[in-house]
C-alpha cells in the first residue's frame, strides 16, 4: 500500500510539472505576448491575453511557437524543461526583418541566442555616416577626411533617405553644404543596432522615400535591487593621430533607469597613400542622458537629452571649414499597455532639435585671397507622434499620426578685398527664413494567410512650405503626398524564406532644393538656386528578397527596380547671375520625367568549421536620366567586401582579416561635373581579446598595404581635379572596460 501511495504521489507530481503553465514575454518590454500560436506534437492553440498556454511535457518532441510580430521559433527538450521550471518564455520582435532590411553594425556575441549588439570599439566612432560606410550597401559623400559623411544608399541621398533615432527624433542640417547632415548627430555610445529598410516600404516613422535608416537606443530595462552600470573605452590611431573616448556611468532599480555619457574624439590632417598629406583635423565632444521610469506596471516615460558640439573642422572640398557647430536634441516619450483588449498599447513622443552652425574661409590658404566670408545659420526641429498598436487573433495593426516642422535661416557675410568693392561688405540670406511643415497619417498592418505573411502600409501627409524672406512670395505651397506598400513573405521551407514588395511613395522638395539661395551644394562649383515650384517625386519600386538560412550558412538575396518620375534635379539657369566669382553659373532645381534605379545587393555568411567563418557582401545600383539619357550622379560602384575570421581561446580571441575591392566608374554625370573612378583594392586586420567578462582589447591596422585610393562619393580638393584620397596605412588600439 505504501509503495501504491508513493507511486501516485510522484505520478502526479510528474503530472504537475509537466502541465505547469508558461507566459510569453517580449524580451525588450517584458510584456505579454497575446494570440501567439502554440504547436507541440499533438497539443495546439493560442495564448490568451496574458500570454499564458500550458502543454504536457512529451520527451524528444519540438516546442513550435509563431506570431505575426514575432516570427516563428522552435524550442528542444531542454529548453522546454527550463521554459516549465521558469514559467517563462522570450521571444523578440523580428516583423522588421520580414521588411526588405538589413540590419548592420552589430557583433554576435558568444551565445548564438543573445542578441547581436554595436561593437566598443563602434560606439566610439565621432560620426555615424562613417560608421555605416562600413557596410558594403551604404555610400558616404566625403567633403571631408574625416568628419560629415552623408550617407548613399542605392543612390538614393540626402532627404531621399529616412534618418531617425528611437520615436522619430532628427536634426536638420543647417550648412547648406551639410557639413553636419542629419546622421552626424546621432550619438552613436547610446546606440544599440541600426535597422536598415529599404525602398519605400516602412512608413511608419516618415515618408521613407527610398529608404530609412533607425538607430535605436540600448534598451533601458529594470532591476529588482538597485544597482550601478557603467563603461569607458578609449583608442588610438596613428594616421591623424586621432583620439578618441566614450564613456557611461547609471543606475537602475524596479522603477528606474537613467545614464549619463559622454564622448570626445580629435585628430589632425593624416597621410594618405601617397604620403601626402590631406587637411582632416576635428573636435567632436558630446554629452547627454537617457531616462527610463516606470509610473505603473502599464505606464513608463522616457526622457532624453544630448548636446553635440564640433569645432574647427577642416573641409579641403569646400569653399569654407566648420568652425562651430552647437547641437541640442531633446525627446520625451511615453507609452502605456493595455491588457484584455484589442487595443495593446499606446506610444506618444515629443522631440526637438537646435542647431547653431558657423563656417568661414578665414583659415583657408588662398592666394590671392579676394574676400573674406563667414556663414551663420541655424535650424529647428520640432517632431511630435502618436503610435496606437492593435493586436488581434491573427493581425496586428498599428496606426497614429505624426508632425514635423522643419525651419533654417542664416546670414552669409562677404567682405570683399580685392576689385572695385574692395572695402565693402554684402550680406546673403542664404536658407531665406524657410519653413517646412508636414502632418502625416500613418497604418500598417500585419496578417498572416497560409502561412504568408503580409504587411501593408500607407501614409497620407499634407506638407507645407513658405519662406519669410521678402523677395521670395510668402504664400505657402500646400500640397498632398500620398504613399503605400504592401509586400508579401512565405517560408518555402524550414530555411528557406522569399519576399516581394511593391510600394509607391511621393516626396515633396526639401528645404535645400525649394529655397537655398546662390549656394554651391552639389558636386559642381555652380551655385543653386531654390524653386518653391517644385513638384513632388515619385518613387515606384519593386523589391525581391530570398534567404537561405541553415545552422551553418546563410544566403541572402535582394533585387531591387525603382522608376522615378518628376525626379528632383537641377538644370542651368543662364538668365540668372552668380553671387560668387568662383561660380561658373547658376543651377536651379527642377523635376525631370523620368529616370530609373536598379540593382542588387547579396550577402553570404558562413561557419567553415567551429571555429572559422566568412563572409562575402557584393552591392551595385545602376541609375539612369531618361530624359537626357545620361547616368544619374554620385552612384557607388560595385562594391565587394570579404571577410575571414576564427573564434579562438574559446571565443575570447577574434583575429579577423578584411577585403573589399571597389570597380571602376565609367558612369558618370558629365553635366555634374564627375569624372570617371579608377577601382581599388583594400587590405584590413583586426583583432580582439576578451579578457574577462569586464576588460576588452582591440587592434588592428587598415589599410595594410598602404593603398592609394578614393572613393567615387569623394567630392574634389576645392580649385583642383584631385579627389579627397582615403587614409593610407593606419594602426589603432582601443581599450573597453564595462562594468
Amino acid at each position: 500500500m505504501k509503495h501504491i501511495l508513493l507511486t501516485c504521489f510522484i505520478l502526479l507530481g510528474i503530472q504537475v510539472y509537466s502541465q505547469k503553465s508558461i507566459q510569453l514575454l517580449d524580451q525588450e518590454t517584458e510584456h505579454p505576448i497575446a494570440f501567439a500560436h502554440y504547436l507541440y506534437q499533438n497539443q495546439k492553440g493560442n495564448t490568451n491575453a496574458n500570454g499564458e498556454f500550458s502543454i504536457n511535457f512529451v520527451k524528444g518532441e519540438k516546442l513550435y511557437l509563431s506570431h505575426v510580430n514575432y516570427g516563428k521559433i522552435s524550442f528542444a527538450d531542454n529548453e522546454i524543461k527550463s521554459a516549465l521550471q521558469s514559467g517563462k518564455i522570450y521571444m523578440s520582435k523580428t516583423y522588421v526583418s520580414l521588411l526588405p532590411t538589413t540590419i548592420i553594425a552589430r557583433k554576435r556575441t558568444a551565445k548564438e541566442s543573445e542578441t547581436m549588439q554595436i561593437s566598443s570599439n563602434d560606439k566610439l566612432s565621432h560620426d555615424a555616416g562613417e560608421f555605416l560606410s562600413q557596410s558594403g550597401l551604404i555610400g558616404g559623400i566625403r567633403k571631408s577626411g574625416s568628419y560629415g559623411f552623408d550617407p548613399v544608399m542605392r543612390g538614393f541621398k540626402y532627404d531621399q533617405l529616412n534618418i531617425v533615432m528611437d520615436n522619430g527624433m532628427s536634426a536638420t542640417a543647417a550648412c547648406p553644404n551639410r557639413m553636419d547632415p542629419p546622421i552626424s548627430q546621432v550619438p552613436l555610445n547610446m546606440v544599440d543596432r541600426v535597422e536598415i529598410t529599404k525602398g519605400p516600404h516602412s512608413l511608419r516613422y516618415g515618408n521613407s522615400f527610398a529608404g530609412s535608416i533607425h538607430f535605436k537606443s540600448s534598451t533601458n530595462g529594470f532591476a529588482d535591487k538597485a544597482s550601478a552600470f557603467g563603461r569607458a573605452t578609449g583608442s588610438y590611431e596613428s594616421n591623424g593621430e586621432i583620439f578618441r573616448t566614450e564613456a557611461l556611468a547609471g543606475a537602475k532599480g524596479k522603477f528606474y533607469n537613467f545614464g549619463v555619457f559622454g564622448a570626445y574624439s580629435e585628430g589632425s590632417d593624416y597621410e594618405d597613400g601617397n604620403g601626402d598629406k590631406v587637411a582632416s583635423g576635428f573636435n567632436r565632444r558630446n554629452i547627454g542622458l537617457a531616462a527610463n521610469f516606470k509610473l505603473s506596471n502599464s505606464q513608463n516615460i522616457q526622457v532624453s537629452a544630448n548636446s553635440n558640439y564640433a569645432e574647427d573642422v577642416d573641409f579641403p572640398a569646400l569653399n569654407m571649414d566648420l568652425r562651430e557647430d552647437d547641437t541640442k536634441m531633446i525627446s520625451v516619450g511615453h507609452k502605456i499597455t493595455f491588457k484584455n483588449s484589442a487595443l495593446a498599447s499606446i506610444s506618444t513622443s515629443a522631440n526637438a532639435s537646435f542647431v547653431d552652425h558657423e563656417m568661414d574661409n578665414l583659415t583657408k590658404n588662398l592666394n590671392p585671397r579676394k574676400v573674406n566670408a563667414i556663414t551663420k545659420a541655424e535650424t529647428k526641429n520640432y517632431a511630435f507622434r502618436s503610435e496606437a498598436a492593435f493586436q488581434f487573433k491573427e493581425s496586428s495593426l498599428f496606426a497614429g499620426i505624426d508632425y514635423k516642422s522643419e525651419e533654417a535661416d542664416g546670414t552669409r557675410s562677404r567682405e570683399m578685398l580685392m576689385g572695385p568693392m574692395a572695402g565693402k561688405t554684402a550680406y546673403d540670406n542664404i536658407w531665406q527664413d524657410s519653413k517646412i511643415e508636414k502632418l502625416g497619417f500613418f497604418g500598417e498592418y500585419h496578417f498572416s494567410l497560409n502561412e504568408t505573411h503580409f504587411i501593408a502600409s500607407s501614409r497620407l501627409e499634407h506638407n507645407s512650405a513658405k519662406s519669410n524672406f521678402s523677395s521670395v512670395i510668402n504664400d505657402p505651397s500646400d500640397e498632398i503626398n500620398f504613399s503605400f506598400s504592401i509586400g508579401a513573405s512565405k517560408n518555402l521551407s524550414e530555411n528557406i524564406r522569399m519576399g516581394i514588395w511593391f510600394g509607391k511613395a511621393e516626396r515633396s522638395g526639401s528645404l535645400t532644393e525649394r529655397f537655398i539661395n546662390h549656394i554651391p551644394v552639389d558636386v559642381d562649383p555652380y551655385e543653386r538656386i531654390g524653386n518653391p515650384d517644385l513638384d513632388p517625386e515619385i518613387n515606384y519600386q519593386i523589391d525581391y528578397n530570398f534567404n537561405w538560412n541553415t545552422k551553418y550558412f546563410s544566403l541572402d538575396i535582394n533585387l531591387f527596380n525603382s522608376w522615378l518620375r518628376d525626379y528632383i534635379s537641377s538644370e542651368i539657369s543662364s538668365d540668372v547671375q552668380p553671387l560668387m566669382a568662383s561660380a561658373p553659373g547658376v543651377k536651379q532645381f527642377v523635376n525631370i520625367n523620368k529616370a530609373v534605379m536598379r540593382g542588387f545587393e547579396i550577402g553570404f555568411n558562413q561557419s567553415i568549421t567551429n571555429l572559422l567563418y566568412h563572409r562575402l557582401n557584393l552591392a551595385y545600383t545602376y541609375g539612369k536620366n531618361k530624359e537626357i539619357n545620361q547616368p544619374l550622379p554620385e552612384i557607388p560602384p560595385l562594391d565587394i567586401r570579404y571577410s575571414l575570421g576564427a573564434n579562438l581561446c574559446k571565443q575570447k580571441f577574434t583575429p579577423e582579416l578584411m577585403l573589399r575591392y571597389a570597380a571602376k566608374q565609367g558612369r558618370i554625370a558629365e553635366n555634374y561635373g564627375e569624372t570617371e573612378t579608377p577601382d581599388f583594392t583594400v587590405l584590413d586586420f583586426k583583432a580582439s581579446y576578451l579578457f574577462s567578462d569586464h576588460f576588452q582589447i582591440i587592434g588592428g591596422i587598415r589599410n595594410l598595404f598602404n593603398e592609394a585610393y578614393y572613393e567615387h562619393l569623394s567630392r574634389s580638393v576645392k580649385g583642383s581635379n584631385q579627389a579627397i584620397y582615403a587614409p593610407g596605412r593606419s594602426f589603432y588600439l582601443t581599450l573597453s572596460l564595462n562594468l
